[in-house]
């Protein structure tokens, strides 16, 4: 595997799992696996130790590069760490306050953007420089899919989740504001700068993809009286069709991505593997 390769394989594992704590925000019967969990807070925290090929590009970069790395620390202090109030893992179990679902896209998605733009800056040199080999190239494609598939998916099941309850709160209180509506209300106006958010750095511009995007923001338009529902549909049936058209991304985009993924990065770990060994092997010269 080419140099760079390695690198952008190694950043986009990263961002995986940056992106996967996403899932936090679902709310998920059957509760969480505290064996992903285990391997996301491995991965998150001991990336920027080890010397790992984003942590060779932290120590590189100067300023920017240490800035980076103290918001990656911070990041892995906030939801992987036994400090962290939003995921609480208890023997077996992981406790997730769900109050707290827009901190985690607060912090996911600003920085999972990020680190995108480190990756595309490889990808683009790498291309510049006739070395980008196609199967990263497919990774990367892939990646940019489903991390948008995923936003998609967590925001606006959150954002339908938080209209409900300010409905149900404005219902009880006769239409008038109150600190809780406003609260939500804020909560609200969050979530939707997190999916502009998502829009406005997505590369890619398939049907799937638009067909979910703008199912999502029709509806973002409706919830806040700028669109008219479409006659004889209530926002259940607005929401029951824009969740379809998410779902049918969702599963194109994961389907798409493992296929890319779970080779590259076996690729990655066996060339790392090598290189750990074949460094071990080297006789130590001692001067004489």
């Amino acid at each position: 595997m080419e140099t760079i390769s390695r690198v952008i394989v190694s950043l986009v594992y990263y961002n995986s799992l940056v992106r996967d704590t996403l899932e936090y925000t679902l709310n998920k019967p059957d509760g969480f696996d505290t064996k992903y969990y285990d391997y996301k807070r491995n991965g998150i925290v001991n990336e920027i130790k080890l010397n790992t090929p984003l942590k060779v590009f932290l120590d590189q970069n100067g300023e920017k590069g240490e800035d980076l790395r103290k918001r990656l620390e911070a990041f892995g202090n906030e939801f992987y760490s036994d400090a962290s109030t939003v995921i609480v893992r208890k023997n077996e179990e992981l406790r997730i306050d769900h109050a707290q679902n827009v901190k985690i896209f607060q912090n996911v998605i600003p920085l999972h953007e990020e680190l995108n733009s480190i990756i595309q800056l490889h990808v683009n040199h790498a291309r510049t420089n006739n070395i980008l080999e196609e199967k990263v190239a497919n990774l990367v494609a892939a990646d940019e899919r489903f991390y948008r598939a995923v936003a998609f998916l967590t925001l606006n099941g959150e954002i339908d989740r938080q209209f409900e309850e300010f409905n149900k709160v404005m219902r009880e209180s006769k239409g008038e504001a109150t600190p809780q509506s406003n609260f939500i209300q804020n909560d609200l106006n969050e979530l939707v700068k997190c999916i502009a958010t998502v829009r406005q750095h997505a590369t890619c511009k398939d049907e799937l993809y638009t067909n979910a995007l703008d199912a999502i923001f029709a509806s973002i338009e409706m919830m806040n009286g700028k669109r008219d529902l479409p006659k004889g549909k209530t926002f259940a049936d607005v929401f029951n069709d824009c969740n379809q058209k998410i779902a049918a991304f969702v599963q194109d985009a994961e389907k798409a991505w493992r296929d890319t993924y779970t080779p590259c990065l076996n690729e990655l770990i066996e060339d790392t593997r090598s290189r750990q060994e074949n460094q071990a092997e080297k006789p130590e010269v001692k001067p004489e």
